[in-house]
């Protein structure tokens, strides 16, 4: 009995072992890996909140008239009565009167035929008619691309008459983002 006794003592804390011990082991690696898991989301989120307070800190040194022009160059909404009065005011300057104003916003990004950049999530396009020479034309045209606003013509139509002024339709695109 000598004999057996450290055996069955060896085998009794081997059973012991797997029976009640193993299974904890089990859930204790288990909670190691999900613990490697949450510390590698937590360097990211860290690296997210450093990244946002870097970002913050940049916009905050940007000057409040810089402010005012990017938020014209690339809006967070669409203000259809500014955006008619800011192509009126440049049509102005030419003596000409935008008439007949339509504009179709457009939610689905893919529906734009030109993406901006990553980000823009909405546009809208803008039609209207102004009654002018060619050349009062081309004035107009390049003052409303160096406007802060981003334009894109997507479509421009002429008819004639017998004064050297033509009535054109114009179908401009506009973005902004959301």
């Amino acid at each position: 009995m000598k004999i057996f006794l450290p055996f069955l003592i060896i085998g009794l804390a081997a059973v012991v072992f797997f029976y009640f011990a193993s299974p904890v082991l089990d859930q204790v690696r288990a909670l190691e890996v999900q613990k490697a898991e949450l510390t590698v989301s937590l360097d990211h989120a860290r690296k997210v909140v450093d990244k946002q307070d870097e970002l913050s800190a940049k916009y905050n040194n940007v000057d409040d008239e810089d402010k005012k022009k990017l938020l014209q160059f690339l809006p967070n909404n669409i203000d259809n009565v500014r955006l008619i009065i800011d192509m009126n005011d440049i049509a102005k300057k030419y003596g000409l009167t935008i008439r007949n104003p339509n504009i179709v916003k457009t939610e689905d990004p893919n529906a734009a035929t030109t993406p901006v950049a990553s980000g823009v999530e909405s546009s809208a396009a803008i039609s209207f008619s102004v009654s002018s020479s060619y050349e009062i034309l081309k004035l107009f045209l390049a003052d409303l691309a160096k406007s802060l606003r981003i334009v894109d013509i997507e479509s421009l139509a002429f008819t004639g008459n017998d004064r050297n002024l033509y009535d054109y339709q114009l179908t401009l695109r506009t973005y902004w983002l959301k």
